[in-house]
């Protein structure tokens, strides 16, 4: 697993550099723009994430929601702004599919709906009244 990692740091600069070899020569100075342009989008998304970190975490806190959820998404949005940061075809594609991926559980929302279902406050010509009772005997 240690390997892995290593490969990992030595393969993606050459790839990258082989990228803006064969990129740069094929369309010049567009991927030039190109990277430009996804740098500053990714430095406007770090900071973007940065000034409603807080604002989201009280949201969190206030709704009851999960805050793991909400840290985890801002987490995941700030790595792939880094990731825009970085020149390169390979890091962008990684922080696409960052952005791409949702950040819940799909079975999370479905136990949700189920849950305020159960919870919903009654109708008002609701003619079901609810109360305990006792059997008492009549000797």
């Amino acid at each position: 697993m240690k390997f892995i990692g290593i490969w990992l740091l030595i393969l993606v600069p050459f790839i990258e550099i082989w990228g803006y070899f064969k990129l740069g020569s094929l369309y010049g100075w567009w991927y030039f723009l190109y990277m430009v342009v996804v740098g500053v989008l990714g430095w406007r998304m770090i900071k973007e994430e940065k000034s409603q970190l807080l604002f989201r975490m009280m949201n969190s806190f206030q709704s009851a929601g999960s805050p793991f959820q909400m840290i985890m998404g801002t987490a995941k949005n700030m790595i792939a702004g880094g990731l825009f940061l970085f020149p390169g075809i390979v890091t962008d594609f990684i922080a696409i599919i960052l952005l791409v991926m949702p950040s819940k559980n799909p079975n999370e929302n479905l136990f949700q709906e189920m849950q305020n279902r159960f919870n919903q406050k009654k109708q008002k010509n609701d003619s079901v009244i609810e109360g305990e009772f006792k059997k008492e005997d009549d000797d």
